[in-house]
Formats: C-alpha cells, sequence, structure tokens
C-alpha cells in the first residue's frame, strides 16, 4: 500500500515538473519573440543578406540561426532556399541538413524533457495517437521516422515535436531526419543556385517532382488509397 502511494506522488512529481519544464520554455520562446534586436528573418533575401556579412563565419552563422529557428519563430522554407544562393552546393547541402537537423533536434529535446507526451495525449487527438503508435514500432522505428521525414505531406516542426513525445531513440531520430532531409536539401540548393535562368528554373522543377513526389507516390502506392489506416 505504502509503495503504491509512494509511486503515485513520484509519478505526480515528476509530471508536475515537466509541466514546470513546459512553461519554462514556452516563456523562454516568448521572451526570444518579443525581445528587440533579435534577428528574425521576413524573408530569403533578408535571411541572405544577415547570413553573408559574416563572410567566412557564414556557413557557422547559417547552421546556428536554423538550429534556434524554432525559438525565434519563422519559416524553415525561408533558410531553405537561402542555403542555395549563400553557398555553393556541396557546402550549401551539409548546412542545410547541420542546421535542419539542429532545429529538428532543438524541438525533440524540448518535447521529450518537457511535458510533451502529457500535451500530445490530451490535444493531439487521433493523429497524435497514430504518430505515438507508429513511431512505438521498436522493429521499424528508423522506417518509420524516415517515411515521416521524406513524404511532404507531414509538417516538419509538428513530426518532430511529437517524435519526442515517443520512445524513439534520439540516435534513430537523427539518423532519420538527416537521411530524409536529403533530397529536400539537394532540391533546394538546386532552386538557389538557379534562380534567374531559364535552365535553373528547369532544374528546380525537376528536383522538386524528384525530392517530394517520388516519396509522394511511393507512400500512397505502399499504404495504399488511406495511407493512415496502417498507422
Amino acid at each position: 500500500m505504502l509503495d503504491r502511494v509512494a509511486r503515485t506522488v513520484l509519478q505526480g512529481t515528476r509530471r508536475h515538473k515537466r509541466v514546470l519544464l513546459a512553461c519554462l520554455y514556452a516563456l523562454l520562446i516568448l521572451a526570444l519573440y518579443l525581445a528587440p534586436g533579435v534577428f528574425r528573418p521576413r524573408s530569403v533575401e533578408e535571411a541572405r543578406v544577415f547570413v553573408a556579412s559574416f563572410g567566412a563565419l557564414a556557413p557557422a552563422v547559417y547552421v546556428i540561426l536554423y538550429t534556434l529557428r524554432p525559438l525565434l519563430l519563422f519559416p524553415g522554407l525561408i533558410l531553405n532556399l537561402a542555403a542555395g544562393i549563400l553557398f555553393p552546393p556541396l557546402l550549401g547541402i551539409p548546412c542545410l541538413l547541420l542546421g535542419g537537423l539542429g532545429s529538428a533536434t532543438v524541438l525533440f529535446v524540448l518535447a521529450r524533457t518537457g511535458a510533451g507526451r502529457t500535451f500530445l495525449d490530451r490535444y493531439g487527438g487521433k493523429w497524435g495517437g497514430r504518430i505515438h503508435r507508429y513511431l512505438s514500432a521498436e522493429d521499424s522505428a528508423f522506417t518509420h521516422m524516415l517515411w515521416l521525414r521524406t513524404v511532404p505531406i507531414f509538417p516538419y516542426d509538428a513530426i518532430s515535436l511529437a517524435a519526442g513525445c515517443t520512445p524513439l531513440p534520439s540516435g534513430t531520430f537523427a539518423a532519420a531526419t538527416v537521411l530524409g532531409m536529403l533530397p529536400g536539401a539537394i532540391a533546394f540548393n538546386i532552386i538557389g543556385n538557379g534562380l534567374g535562368t531559364d535552365a535553373g528554373l528547369a532544374a528546380s522543377a525537376l528536383s522538386l517532382a524528384a525530392a517530394f513526389g517520388i516519396p509522394l507516390v511511393c507512400w500512397h502506392r505502399k499504404k495504399g488509397k488511406n495511407p493512415w489506416k496502417r498507422m
């Protein structure tokens, strides 16, 4: 009886700590959003000018800015497109992958150390339950995470948060995230490098179709008419 009470109290204490951490995270994000002087790009050109102003340190600044993006609350698409404009492909692709992984990891850690599972159960609805079951399958967790990263219908940040609420190992999350981002990273760098030219426009269209169209078709063929039925 006493052991049961002790376990209940301990679980309640852990839950309250996680809720407190989640509140602190929310306050941090709000403070960064309201703080004057914090750089928050509103366009690709604005991001390009800011990063390029650091000269030789531009690649490192790009990765850091992308990593902090979830806390600064601006769209990742801005930095995705900026990578191809700022850097040649052999540099732009690794920078985009590192920044994207950093951004995803921030959200993953916030969810795992905060009250992510509590919020997912309470507010995630059927979608949250499906994602949790899908990523909790130990024998195919990497493949499932890879699908969620590769197929463009799944929101990047939401998946990062949801993954942090599951038992998915962090190494599996990181590996699947990088591999799943690779086709998109290549496509965005081709787009950025080809802006303003007819050949670049054609290459951009082909790269987008390959990076996002092929995984989407494969997903539907694998899962049938309703891809969610097996999740």
